[in-house]
């Protein structure tokens, strides 16, 4: 490949990948929004929500060191306009899929985490928050009795939306 100009090498690596393909890798660069994955002639762009199914609380800087060796998912490749993205969580199993196939009409204590003008946003599992509609919270004569930030109320698991990864919560009672 010495006499192959580089950005024609680079093309003619990334056309041996797939989209789905699993690659070993080392990261090569990390910030606070993206890392670099080096997968032998082509660096892929790994974006901070393919790195886990939590939400990022921390900068990726804690979670990727360069010079961390990682498997990867192909994600998407274009050749013609050297672009490659990859992805860590999609070898791992999705906890929100998990969560909705063993809770869905389950009545469990959750903490307030959130309280807005549609609901208050109770955490009923790790990393799970569920929707409790304004519609379900009794009317109360001053807003000393609404649930407020830290409060824990018992709910059933009403409803669960994968594709769009919500939850909705009806009040139970002790809630």
């Amino acid at each position: 490949m010495a006499d192959v100009p580089a950005s024609e090498a680079r093309r003619a690596f990334l056309r041996t990948l797939e989209k789905g393909q699993v690659r070993r890798g080392t990261v090569s660069s990390v910030s606070d929004v993206d890392a670099l994955v080096d997968l032998g002639g082509f660096d892929g762009l790994l974006r901070t929500p393919e790195v886990s199914w939590q939400r990022r609380e921390v900068p990726l800087g804690q979670v990727l060191r360069v010079g961390q060796d990682v498997t990867v998912t192909v994600l998407d490749v274009d050749a013609d306009r050297d672009w490659l993205t990859v992805s860590l969580k999609s070898l791992r199993d999705d906890p929100f899929r998990e969560f909705a196939r063993t809770h869905l009409g389950h009545v469990v204590p959750g903490r307030v985490t959130k309280v807005a003008s549609i609901g208050v946003f109770v955490r009923v599992h790790d990393h799970v928050e569920g929707l409790l509609p304004a519609s379900e919270l009794p009317e109360r004569e001053d807003d000393d009795q609404h649930p407020a930030v830290g409060d824990v109320l018992v709910v059933e698991i009403a409803d669960i939306n994968l594709d769009r990864r919500r939850v909705k919560l009806a009040l139970r009672d002790g809630g």
